[in-house]
């Protein structure tokens, strides 16, 4: 028998990404309560449990999604096009990860945060259009130490 709390957990999260990549926004816990025919009470205990799991991010002082990688709710240095949709991606390596998760092309000019030269992340039939170098800031381990850096 499956347990109730968990089965939210998984339907909430599926959700989250299924909204993500139909809209390029974040759903709000009225979207996911009317999506999955659920108490909104229930969805909102869910997202915070989701949040304290480190699976999606919450934005300072809310119960807003903000993040749910490789997906941001809000601007950044990293827009991502792709299907007539426009997404955010949180950095260059989650523009590529929404490439991914969307399994079809993409294109993503940015600009480096360093330097600010101009980066194509395009993806076209699965392959990255640019050679470049990703440097990682934080060392991976402690990525959730501050993981929108604020």
């Amino acid at each position: 028998m499956a347990n109730p709390a968990t089965e939210l957990r998984d339907l909430t999260r599926v959700q989250i990404y299924k909204h993500f990549i139909e809209t390029g926004r974040a759903p709000t816990t009225a979207d996911i309560a009317v999506a999955l025919n659920h108490d909104a009470a229930d969805v909102e205990r869910t997202i915070v449990d989701l949040a304290d799991a480190h699976t999606i991010v919450l934005a300072p002082g809310s119960r807003s999604i903000w993040m749910a990688h490789p997906f941001s709710a809000v601007p950044t240095l990293y827009p991502v096009a792709s299907g007539g949709t426009s997404y955010w991606a949180n950095c260059a390596w989650d523009a590529y990860g929404i490439a991914a998760m969307l399994g079809r092309d993409t294109r993503c000019v940015a600009r480096c945060p360093d330097c600010g030269e101009q980066m194509d992340l395009s993806v076209k039939r699965g392959a990255v259009g640019t050679t470049g170098m990703v440097h990682f800031v934080v060392p991976p381990r402690r990525f959730w130490d501050n993981v929108a850096f604020i």
